[in-house]
């Protein structure tokens, strides 16, 4: 091994995060409707064991092996809804989001044309339903967010006194917030509740940008 070997293999390998377990991507979808813009998301099949049955999320999945994030989402929303390539417009990719079981999601805003969603075919294995959302309802929406504690829980296995500890270490701790949505009986919250008011967040600096 040498330094040469090794800018070689870093300079022309793909940047990540660090420790990642898994990677997926997902499209938010804008879609029109009555001359309203809307979000598009769909209700997994209760049938996905494993998988959140039953949750609403945006189209996505998991990224196959040398494939680029952009066509995870492209795939995985043809696989689920029945949209070809053809009629997704990616408008921008949206910044990466890491949980904390250390799985990595790309998310791509997207435009997707009206003739498309009218002709949506959902795959029965793994959509339960669709639904659009209105972005003035959502920009308007009073949101619930509850908060929750990320905390680092050891046992007595953890070699405290070898690290240079032996009464214990403090560990750092944080926060993550669950914001909640609600519209016609469908609940939108987790990932898919972050990264809507992530992007809603982004709306409203874009509106004042635009008053000034």
């Amino acid at each position: 091994m040498n330094i040469d070997r090794m800018k070689t293999y870093f300079q022309n390998r793909e940047l990540g995060l660090q420790c990642t377990v898994s990677e997926y991507a997902v499209l938010l979808p804008l879609v029109e409707q009555e001359g309203k813009l809307c979000l598009l998301y769909e209700t997994r099949a209760e049938t996905l064991v494993g998988h959140q049955p039953g949750e609403v999320c945006f189209p996505g999945g998991r990224r196959e092996k040398g494939e680029k994030p952009v066509d995870t989402a492209i795939r995985e929303t043809w696989e689920e809804l029945g949209i070809p390539a053809e009629d997704i417009e990616i408008l921008a990719p949206l910044d990466v989001v890491q949980d904390i079981s250390d799985r990595v999601i790309y998310p791509f805003l997207a435009s997707i044309k009206p003739e498309a969603v009218e002709k949506l075919k959902e795959s029965a294995s793994e959509v339960k339903n669709t639904f659009c959302v209105p972005l003035d309802f959502l920009l308007d929406y009073e949101e619930e967010v509850y908060r929750y504690p990320v905390k680092f829980e050891s046992d007595d296995t953890f070699p405290f006194a070898k690290v240079g500890f032996p009464e214990g270490y403090q560990w750092r701790s944080g926060w993550m917030d669950i914001p909640i949505y609600e519209y016609e009986g469908h609940i939108i919250w987790g990932l898919t509740g972050r990264m809507t008011r992530w992007f809603l967040d982004h709306l409203r600096k874009l509106a004042e940008e635009e008053t000034t």
